[in-house]
């Protein structure tokens, strides 16, 4: 097969893919082996010979796929290039459960240099020198050789065969296992490595960059204040905060045994404790729950063609203004006034690395100051962003401990990271109600209303799944329920006639997919594209019960 000669190593290119392939199915799928070997296939023996199976038929895939995609002069680039990725992608889906979709590609493509960093630890390091550089050396101490191109052609026709009939002959061996192992294992096409990061790649490039440009979408054209503002005396200042990351059941609001919302419990606000949100992830839930779409429906490169919730309220006649302590609003503000950090950045809320989310109250007095327009403002958080929640909050809010001090979750106790989390939970409780502190203060300059809700929520070790991101229909609920909280001012509840009690009163199910309504409902905004029974605010308006 193969023979030393002066340090170097020979294989044929056949031996080359097929050791390749071996490989990558036996070193770099340690979470698919974990799922198969879990699997309860009695007797004994039949589990061992369908893991075996399995590891025939995952080998003569790739074994197929290198057939077809290798040529001479790339073989071993590409060969280093997929052990390298698959190096990255084994360490995330082991060190964090993550499994790969579109949606995964999407956030890792759209990550920003402050949540790579927060990725990087001594584990990775180690796992990228033994999975990565040292399996590429070893690549370039071989050399390939290859046969004559019509004899190197007809050697890879039949491997291509071969594979084909290891496939087929498998399946039909094992039918009954391997139908009953995908039918209730969906995710197993998420897990496989090269293949699952390599096919979800393809599609989000494919559709990122083949898309037909489509026209954009006007929708909400006809929006106009309605009756309520025509006594209008004072300004209105709402402020939608977008939090990162926050899950529900960590809310002492929604009945979480820890009091992380100690500040909160204390003042005139609304809880609306189950809400459910449009993705798992930022670059999805973000453009989505400002979208006039529902979740069913919803299209990312659609949305991005459309007017959002934003232009409509811009288009009625508001100052609109996004204030981001995140990565990026995703699009969302593209067509309105928008701040990044560097605009306000106040180092009294910041250390060398970034900045708490009470940075965003900086200087905005004067922004709202400097003009009569009715203003809708959007603080965009830091919020719980993973995984070093540790980095979230300033130390004054480190109450639960002991906390996980790093970003590599898997040195951490699972009791650590949740310590972690949930001061982080604490922070976004301090904060909101500063954003309310901050709107109740100017009371007689302005009425004034906030609006709080989560973009996704996170895993923090529950069945080994950590993070955010699954695909929607995998996902546990607790990266899917998410916290929605409001607050407004007495003049405010006046003017637009909310009766608070009834909306306490009259709990429902909520999604991501009401926000876009209930603003324009609460902000008196009449125009075509507004539906009533979305909006949660329409069965709670003194006027409209007769009252």
């Amino acid at each position: 097969m193969f023979i030393f000669r002066n340090t170097a190593i020979n294989l044929s290119s056949f031996y080359f893919n097929l050791l390749l392939s071996l490989t990558l199915a036996v070193f770099y799928n340690n979470a698919l082996w974990k799922l198969l070997f879990a699997e309860s296939i009695r007797p004994f023996w039949k589990t061992a010979l369908f893991n075996l199976s399995f590891l025939v038929f995952l080998t003569a895939v790739l074994t197929l796929f290198l057939s077809l995609m290798t040529v001479k002069y790339l073989h071993k680039p590409l060969a280093i290039a997929l052990l390298t990725s698959a190096a990255f992608a084994s360490y995330f889906m082991n060190a964090y459960g993550i499994v790969y979709d579109v949606t995964m590609i999407q956030n890792t493509v759209e990550t920003d240099t402050k949540e790579v960093l927060d990725m990087l630890s001594p584990a990775l390091y180690w796992h990228i020198l033994f999975y990565a550089l040292l399996p590429s050396v070893f690549v370039l101490k071989i050399k390939i050789s290859y046969r004559r191109f019509y004899k190197e052609c007809l050697v890879r026709l039949g491997v291509i065969i071969a594979c084909v009939l290891t496939v087929v002959i498998n399946l039909g061996a094992f039918y009954k296992d391997y139908s009953s192992t995908f039918r209730n294992h969906g995710e197993i096409r998420n897990l496989a490595i090269p293949s699952s990061y390599i096919y979800y790649s393809t599609l989000y490039f494919s559709g990122a960059y083949l898309q037909p440009d489509l026209p954009f979408v006007h929708i909400g054209q006809d929006a106009k204040l309605n009756e309520k503002w025509s006594s209008n005396t004072k300004k209105v200042v709402t402020v939608l905060v977008v939090g990162e990351t926050a899950r529900a059941m960590n809310f002492s609001l929604n009945g979480y045994q820890r009091e992380t919302n100690p500040m909160l419990a204390k003042l005139p606000i609304v809880n609306f404790s189950d809400v459910s949100a449009c993705g798992t992830s930022t670059a999805v839930s973000l453009p989505c729950m400002f979208s006039h779409m529902e979740r069913r429906n919803f299209d990312s490169w659609g949305a991005k063609n459309t007017d959002n919730l934003l232009d409509i309220l811009q288009r009625a006649g508001f100052n609109v203004l996004w204030r981001d302590n995140n990565s990026g609003c995703k699009g969302v503000c593209k067509r309105v006034d928008n701040q990044a950090l560097a605009a306000y950045k106040d180092e009294a809320y910041c250390n060398e690395r970034e900045c708490f989310d009470e940075v965003m109250l900086a200087n905005l007095d004067e922004y709202i100051d400097k003009s009569d327009k009715n203003t809708v403002i959007v603080l965009h958080q830091n919020g719980s962003h993973g995984p070093a929640y540790s980095k979230r909050y300033p130390q004054r809010f480190k109450v639960f401990t002991p906390t996980c001090e790093t970003a590599d979750l898997s040195i951490c106790e699972q009791q650590d990271i949740i310590n972690s989390y949930d001061n982080s939970i604490l922070y976004t409780d301090y904060f909101l109600s500063q954003v309310i502190a901050f709107l109740d203060e100017r009371s007689d300059k302005f009425s004034s209303a906030m609006l709080y809700v989560s973009d996704h929520g996170e895993s923090l070790g529950e069945n080994n799944m950590y993070l955010h991101g699954f695909p929607y229909s995998m996902a546990p609920a607790t990266q899917i329920k998410v916290p929605f909280v409001s607050w407004y001012s007495k003049d405010f509840m006046q003017r637009f006639n909310i009766d608070t009690q009834c909306l306490n009163n009259n709990q429902q199910p909520l999604t991501h997919a009401n926000l876009f309504h209930s603003v324009l409902g609460l902000m008196g905004v009449n125009t075509e594209v507004y539906q009533a029974p979305l909006d949660v605010y329409s069965r709670c308006r003194t006027t409209d019960r007769g009252e």
